[in-house]
């Protein structure tokens, strides 16, 4: 038994080991490079689009003096809904029908309908064009007033023409609802597998314009279709003179790790349709300032709507299935980098943590460690993360945080007096938790013998967790997976722990860069820290991500205390230990 501030000695670390453990990342780099796959080109438009501005415009304008109020189940969303019915009823090839759903917004359940259009076409595929016509602040003069008014142009010109494919053309509401109006639609439908592409239009009549243009964004790791992309982006390049910027390999890769899409393609992305939704003004909706009838620019609405269109034409003219690519994947120098071997990756890497930590612990148990109060110790270091996620949740069942279906709109649940003491309370409670750690004498100075392989393991393991529940974000915490070896080797220092310090800010770096990258995305500011926190307190990022999350948080503050603590290992005790970590176990 070893006396409270012993510290691991070196040789307990195998690095010939731990560097033949890199061979899986190796084989994982080599699999990635024979399973690149080309990037499919856009589908070439043959009918030139004939969208009449002025009568979208006309229908934008119609909405906002019908109903300036048009929140979800009001009076004003079902007023729109009876004029959309009408204008889709002056189709004459087309079948007008209704939707019923129910949906949560701000607490309150509520009785909703999409307004639904069926062209038939020749042949069984089906094309589904929707817009949300409810908004919940202000008139949504530029995004979902413009956005019906276009709906019912399309709906016109797709009527007076000759269609290869089926369309479903829809008027949906609870857009701010967790998008439960385009939910509802393709779930209600009674062949989803016919479903060819999902176009949502939104936002399409913005004076300031800003990208991106076409919106792929999803809430779980499934990748936008490719081909789809392509082609809404060609058109838009071609009708309003808009080109859009491919996102950084890293900015793709925090989207997967913090699956985080806004708009309504998000969730059917996630549900495996071939979704995008086309917008003049990005993918964060517009806030009330800026969503006015003075900011509803007919310019605009004009080159948008014409760029919706040519994509509904070339997606009906194509005589082949769209491709998506891999259900997953990285777009990188014209090719796409499949999922699964990004995820081979992450494992290859992390797994040298496991070996390593494993076949120190199990060299500490042979020399006779205290291994399961060590492994206690260093799970213990995760209290003040755990009680922070505690309380906000806590704070999230009693209604002082809300839990709004996600996607939602930031700008509804800004920073605010409530949010910032919302986020004061779970602070402290995690100062308080680490606090009462100390109290209980769980600190480096009397850490055991084994602490430091102990929180290897525990931030192996919780990496591990994390892999099986998204392994992008995994990926991304790879080096706080290999942060602890700092903390077992050579005696502490405080050039070593200076040393420690850096190296667990490197570790974190790439989460936090994923966060930030995100952040910027979607134009959070200041409030970052809040929207996250409603991420989790709504499920979105959840409990497959945020309890491991927290052990590994735990291990890297660990691994600083250790590198900074003044305990020692006693001469005669450290060449024991070296001997007993020497011997070859007769059971190998």
């Amino acid at each position: 038994m070893q006396a409270p501030g012993e510290r691991i000695p070196h040789p307990l670390i195998d690095f010939r080991l731990y560097r033949l453990s890199f061979g899986l990342a190796l084989l994982a780099v080599v699999v990635a490079m024979f399973s690149l796959e080309g990037t499919p080109d856009a589908i070439e438009a043959a009918a030139s689009p004939g969208f009449e501005d002025e009568r979208a415009a006309i229908a934008a304008r119609q909405v906002l003096r019908l109903a300036p109020d048009r929140r979800p189940g009001s009076p004003g969303d079902d007023a729109v809904a009876d004029l959309v019915a009408e204008r889709f009823a002056e189709v004459a090839a087309g079948a007008v029908s209704e939707q019923l759903f129910e949906a949560e917004f701000e607490g309150e359940e509520l009785e909703l309908r999409n307004v639904l259009l069926t062209l038939p076409g020749d042949t069984a595929s089906t094309v589904v064009v929707f817009a949300p016509r409810d908004s919940a602040r202000g008139s949504g003069a530029a995004s979902s007033a413009a956005a019906t008014g276009a709906l019912i142009e399309l709906a016109e010109a797709l009527g007076n023409r000759e269609r290869r494919k089926a369309f479903l053309l829809a008027s949906t509401t609870g857009s701010e609802a967790g998008a439960a109006g385009a939910r509802a639609l393709v779930s209600g439908l009674p062949e989803r597998e016919s479903i060819e592409a999902v176009i949502a239009i939104t936002q399409p009549g913005a004076a300031e314009r800003s990208p991106p243009f076409v919106v792929s964004s999803s809430t779980s790791e499934t990748s936008g279709p490719v081909q789809l992309e392509r082609t809404a982006e060609q058109a838009i390049s071609a009708q309003a003179e808009e080109d859009s910027s491919d996102p950084s390999a890293f900015g793709q890769l925090a989207r997967l790790a913090i699956p985080s899409g806004l708009g309504p393609q998000a969730p059917l992305i996630a549900e495996g349709f071939d979704a995008v939704a086309i917008s003049a003004a990005g993918e964060r909706p517009l806030e009330e300032s800026e969503d006015g009838l003075d900011q509803l620019s007919g310019e605009t609405l004009d080159a948008f709507g014409r760029a919706v269109e040519s994509t509904v034409f070339a997606v009906d003219e194509s005589t082949e299935p769209l491709v998506h690519g891999p259900g997953t994947h990285l777009e990188l120098s014209g090719n796409l980098v499949p999922g699964w071997t990004i995820a081979l990756l992450a494992l290859g890497l992390i797994l040298p943590a496991v070996v390593v930590a494993v076949d120190a612990c199990a060299r500490a148990a042979r020399g006779r460690m205290d291994l399961g109060p060590s492994v206690a110790w260093a799970a213990a270091r995760s209290v003040p993360f755990v009680g922070a996620l505690l309380a906000l949740y806590g704070l999230a069942i009693v209604g002082a945080v809300p839990r709004p279906a996600f996607p939602f709109d930031p700008g509804l649940h800004e920073f605010g007096t409530r949010a910032a003491i919302s986020l004061a309370v779970v602070v402290l409670v995690g100062i308080a938790s680490a606090a009462l750690l100390r109290r209980r004498g769980v600190t480096a100075a009397v850490a055991p013998a084994a602490a430091a392989p102990a929180i290897g393991l525990v931030a192996a393991v919780a990496c591990l967790l994390i892999w099986l529940a998204n392994p992008y974000l995994a990926l991304l915490l790879v080096p706080a997976a290999h942060a602890w070896l700092l903390a077992a080797a050579g005696e502490p220092t405080a050039s070593r722990g200076a040393l420690a310090v850096a190296a667990t800010g490197v570790a974190a770096a790439p989460a936090v860069a994923a966060l930030a990258t995100i952040s910027g995305a979607l134009d959070l500011g200041a409030g970052a820290p809040w929207t996250f926190a409603l991420m989790v307190a709504d499920g979105q990022i959840g409990l497959g991500v945020t309890v491991p999350a927290c052990f590994v948080g735990g291990a890297l503050l660990g691994a600083i205390a250790l590198c900074l603590s003044s305990g020692r290992v006693a001469s005669g005790e450290a060449d024991r230990i070296r001997g007993s970590a020497a011997r070859p176990s007769s059971h190998r």
